[in-house]
């Protein structure tokens, strides 16, 4: 492994493991201990020796920011363990991973990596974002159905240690390469300092002519394009401690009381919203913004994407 990439791991794995241990303890109520290792670069061949038998594999799809196919490697007992912790139980085992289980995970997953991503976003000052996540097992030795299903490799490899009193894995984060190089010139890595900052010596540049402050002032209307509808907001002080209701929502649905009733733990109400679609903010019942459910030191949290101009967001409170 050529050291930029082993510089890339150490700078990224802090951050999946800080994010996977956080989701799990927080998903299964549960303490969990996550570090991460040494990095290695694999084969075809090499990632189907992680697992023993049965392996479950966890593919999510880069589609901001970067492309490409980020990866998880897990044995299947360990797998169905975490979703009996997650759905209450004591972390029985199962010898398949099918249905809500097989949900469970994926929405795991989902969640992780929106926390994962949004500590890579800091660092390379635009956001990182995946599709859906989609959770597959199978024969960990089935070569070709391997190769179809992780594409083209090889992967630089990050284990990431999992332990817990039920619970003692290692599951493996795999990178193909081309995405790899994608997050090191985004992240910076291998770049030297001095390409990166501006120097410290550099002059301003001047103003041009037409900006310069002894310039005469054209007469004349404003053009329509660059006005600015605004509010007067001179009596604004006098309201900004008024509490006022926040809400995230991710959807609604309409059920019968029949069916309301017959709800347990562990049922799933299917939303008006597809699963990538962005997440409301409303305050005060009317939406201000839109944006993603992250989690954040185990909370979950939401960041925004889009927001209405200061204005938009006064006149829709009025």
């Amino acid at each position: 492994m050529d050291p930029t990439t082993t510089q890339l791991l150490q700078k990224i794995g802090p951050g999946f493991a800080e994010s996977m241990g956080s989701v799990f303890s927080m998903l299964t109520g549960r303490e969990f201990a996550v570090s991460s290792l040494v990095g290695e670069t694999l084969d075809h061949d090499a990632v189907a020796k992680l697992q023993t038998g049965v392996a479950v594999f966890v593919k999510a799809n880069y589609t901001k920011g970067v492309t490409g196919t980020l990866l998880f490697s897990l044995p299947l007992q360990e797998g169905t363990i975490l979703v009996d912790l997650m759905l209450g139980g004591e972390g029985t085992p199962s010898t398949e991973l099918a249905g809500d289980s097989r949900d469970a995970l994926a929405e795991t997953f989902n969640q992780i990596l929106g926390s994962a991503n949004q500590a890579l976003s800091d660092l390379a000052g635009e956001t990182l974002s995946i599709s859906n996540v989609e959770i597959f097992s199978m024969e960990a030795a089935e070569g070709a159905g391997l190769q179809e299903l992780l594409g083209v490799g090889p992967f630089d490899a990050l284990g990431l240690t999992t332990t817990q009193e039920n619970l003692n894995t290692t599951i493996h984060l795999l990178m193909p390469e081309m995405l790899a190089e994608q997050l090191k010139r985004k992240l910076g890595v291998g770049q030297p300092e001095a390409a990166v900052a501006a120097p410290a010596h550099a002059e301003a540049a001047p103003l041009p002519p037409a900006a310069s402050a002894s310039a005469p002032l054209a007469a004349g209307p404003t053009p329509a394009g660059a006005r600015q509808a605004s509010v007067d907001t001179g009596n604004l002080d006098l309201l900004l401690d008024i509490e006022l209701p926040v809400m995230v929502r991710m959807g609604q649905t309409e059920m019968q009381l029949g069916e309301l009733l017959k709800l347990t733990p562990g049922s799933i109400l299917e939303l008006n919203r597809a699963a990538d679609a962005p997440v409301e903010l409303l305050v005060n019942g009317k939406q201000i913004a839109k944006g993603e459910v992250v989690v954040v030191d185990g909370n979950f949290a939401f960041r925004i994407t889009e927001i209405e101009s200061t204005d938009n967001r006064i006149r829709s409170l009025a």
